[in-house]
Order: structure tokens, then sequence, then C-alpha cells
């Protein structure tokens, strides 16, 4: 028998989980646009942005023949697996960027793929994830508006998905990562 609820069983919360969470983002694919650095501060320029994956299903995923596109241009080569629940970063420089992530000397961001085409508008941007067939698995407009984070333009902190459950196009589900 179903008993009838009432609003005071339920304690409701509007708190913001600070944690980040690693579900995907899109039905139509288990890879999500985890960080996105746009503009990069300055000195650095172009040279320092990117654009990372994360794969949150629980085995590795073949994205040979994948395509980011829209604002940037890469196609990933074939034989390139985003590990189970692992990140795959790209680069305009990739060289540059793996030497400049560096922590006491030692490199702490390794295996960037790239150089991509064209560059990240510093302004609003589109970025879309397509498979080897040319379906569009993912899309994502990005801005630097009001409602998006002023720390991730131009100041030094990334683009970070952190709440992928409310769609990569609500700025809500992003946060800023701590300065670079």
């Amino acid at each position: 028998m179903l008993g009838l609820l009432r609003a005071e069983q339920f304690e409701v919360s509007t708190d913001v989980p600070s944690a980040r969470q690693f579900g995907p983002s899109s039905r139509r694919t288990g890879l999500m646009v985890s960080e996105i650095m746009y503009p990069p501060p300055d000195p650095f320029g172009d040279e320092m942005e990117y654009v990372e994956l994360f794969n949150t299903e629980p085995v590795d995923h073949d994205i040979s023949g994948f395509r980011i596109c829209s604002e940037i241009d890469y196609r990933f080569p074939e034989g390139t697996t985003v590990p189970t629940l692992g990140y795959l970063g790209v680069g305009r420089n990739p060289a540059f960027l793996e030497a400049s992530y560096m922590t006491n000397g030692t490199p702490y961001l390794t295996g960037v793929l790239g150089p991509y085409t064209n560059r990240l508008s510093n302004a609003s941007g589109r970025l879309r994830l397509r498979n080897r067939w040319d379906a569009l698995l993912l899309e994502i407009e990005y801005a630097d508006s009001a409602s998006w984070l002023a720390a991730a333009d131009g100041a030094g902190s990334s683009l970070v998905l952190t709440r992928p459950d409310f769609g990569e196009n609500n700025a809500h589900a992003w946060s800023a990562s701590a300065t670079r």
C-alpha cells in the first residue's frame, strides 16, 4: 500500500556539492570534456591552451579517428585510447605544456596530444566531440559572460567540469581550477 508523502518528510538542501563528480554529462557517450584552458594567463598566450577529456566508463575507450572541432580542430590518431576513469589532454603546443607543468623539476603533465589547429576563443566558443563516423557526441558552448567564471578568463585558472549532471552547457556545471 502506497502512502502519501508530505513535504515535511524531506530535507531539501540547496548546497552545491564541492566534490568533483565523475559521471557522464551526456547519454551519447561516457566521455566528457572535463577541462578547458582558455585564455591562458599572460605571458604564455595561446601556447598554454588545452582541452582535457575524461573517460567515465569502466573500460578503456578507443577514440581512434575521433575529432575535437569547431573552435579548434584535432583528429585523434589510430590507437588512441582514454584509459578507464582516466584523462587525455590535447594541447595547442604539447611540448610547451608538458615543460610548463612541473613540480620540483619533475613534469606532472605528460602524454599531451596535439598540436591542434586554430585556437580557443577568448570570449565565447564552441567545442564539439565527433566520433570516427562524424556523429556528434558532445557539444559545449562556453563564454566569458557574467554567468561564467571570471577566474577562468585569463586569470590563470581553467574551466573544470565539476557537476556534469547539470549538463556541459550550464555555466553552474563548471568551476575554476586552482591557479596554474
